[in-house]
């Protein structure tokens, strides 16, 4: 296999969620998978993004990493429950996304006017053949597609040392360390896909990567997190889950540390416009996972989500003061206006009360009770 996609890299970073995880001279594993910059050359991962879309038999996942890279040459593996198809996936997904995350105000009244407004401080609101049959080969390459600057294939095998020394003689120069972690795939029947850039291609893999899409069939949503255990760096990922409903994190990559979720509300992608057209249309939930691994070494799991009990929504919030009013009066000048007119309307009724009955100048009542004398 000789042309490997550009932007298949690029793809299939996105695709995998990339972590910085050493592999060979040197090469860089990935929670999805393991990625390998060119001889003599250096990448790393300061931040992995990933969107989880699941429908209960499909997944589509799209991935974008930034990394730091002085390599114009690199390919990447990342191991999937199912043959996948790839595709590059639309740039500004990532910030429509963010743009439905954004916080909410938590709104704080106060009465009197003040100099002064909003507060703006943030706060988060969590097998072999049968005998006399044909023998498979070891490593069997499923499918190789053409994606822009990128070619990738789908790879099966069960044995771990096979696909080892496969990918190695493919241009995918994988550390003993790495090639063993391929044993936790291998052993539930996952498959792989291999991207790697064409050769003599320009690309620039140092900065923001254009994102990838894999779309595979499963009947759990997972995002592979297991390689990333040989990382030598601490690892940043965000994960963020589409389904009809809410999605937990039933697995996280380190056993005894759950994460609860940073946001969860419905967004409908239909107001996306083309950022969307890699995913469904229409109203989902987005579940929103962002987790730091600072010591990596911990990682034995992937992630793994299933629906919530309820569709609880979560934001994170600011701090925002508004002026206390009513029907747009502030409430101070209503108080100002009645409070004046209400002592006088008391002092009247008191005063009222307190008024001699007979005043000076009324005629006396008639005198009943005077005696004749004779």
């Amino acid at each position: 296999m000789r042309r490997w996609v550009t932007k298949a890299l690029t793809l299939a970073l996105a695709a995998g969620g990339l972590q910085a995880v050493w592999v060979a001279d040197p090469a860089w594993a990935c929670g999805c998978g393991a990625m390998i910059p060119g001889s003599g050359g250096t990448m790393s991962v300061a931040r992995e993004e990933a969107v989880v879309e699941f429908d209960g038999t499909t997944e589509d996942v799209v991935m974008r990493f930034s990394t730091q890279s002085n390599v114009t040459d690199a390919a990447w593996v990342m191991p999937v429950p199912a043959p996948a198809t790839a595709k590059l996936a639309n740039v500004s997904l990532f910030g429509d996304l963010a743009f439905a995350e954004e916080p909410v105000p938590a709104v704080h009244h106060y009465f009197w006017p003040h100099l002064g407004g909003s507060t703006g401080d943030y706060g988060a609101v969590a097998g072999g053949a049968m005998d006399g049959a044909p023998r498979q080969p070891a490593v069997q390459v499923l499918s190789d597609q053409q994606i822009g600057e990128f070619e990738v294939a789908n790879l099966a095998s069960t044995d771990p040392e096979a696909l080892g020394d496969w990918l190695n003689q493919h241009g995918f120069t994988l550390k003993a360390g790495t090639a063993s972690r391929l044993a936790a795939y291998t052993s539930q029947g996952w498959k792989f896909v291999a991207v790697r850039l064409a050769t003599g291609s320009t690309a620039d893999l140092n900065g923001i990567l254009d994102p990838i899409s894999l779309s595979f069939p499963t009947k759990t949503a997972v995002y592979p997190m297991r390689l990333s255990a040989g990382a030598t760096t601490p690892q940043n990922v965000e994960v963020s889950v589409l389904a009809p409903h809410r999605m937990d994190a039933t697995s996280t990559p380190v056993a005894d540390q759950p994460e609860t979720s940073t946001f969860g509300d419905w967004i409908d992608l239909s107001d996306f416009g083309p950022s969307s057209t890699t995913l469904a249309s229409g109203r989902m939930f987005l579940t929103v996972y962002d987790a730091s691994f600072n010591q990596p070494s911990l990682i034995t799991q992937d992630y793994t989500f299933a629906p919530a009990a309820s569709d609880w929504v979560q934001h994170s919030t600011y701090d925002q003061e508004e002026l206390l009013a009513w029907l747009g009066i502030p409430a101070y000048l209503i108080v100002l206006l009645v409070l004046p007119a209400g002592l006088a309307l008391a002092g009247r009724w008191v005063w009222r009360r307190r008024a001699p009955r007979n005043p000076a100048g009324s005629p006396p009542p008639p005198d009943h009770l005077s005696v004749r004398t004779q």
